[in-house]
């Protein structure tokens, strides 16, 4: 399993932690944007992507509170 609350994304760039600012669900693979919290550092300069897999993705499964977990996206407990 991988849980996305026990990764930090820091910016290539400047060397400041990234937020993340976006999720999208998929059927085989969920995607998590990061930005950068730098002021200097343009959000599509720095921007990172992490791929999860969808079976494998504890955060989005399991967190029913997020507004990006399964629950809110539809899915049966």
């Amino acid at each position: 399993m991988i849980n996305i609350r026990n990764l930090s994304v820091k910016c290539g760039r400047c060397n400041t932690y990234q937020t993340l600012c976006e999720f999208k669900q998929g059927e085989e693979w969920n995607l998590y944007t990061y930005e950068c919290e730098s002021g200097p550092c343009d959000p599509e300069l720095s921007r990172t992507i992490v791929e999860v897999p969808s079976d494998l993705d504890q955060f989005a499964n399991r967190d029913p509170e997020w507004k990006g977990g399964r629950r809110h996206a539809g899915a049966e407990e």
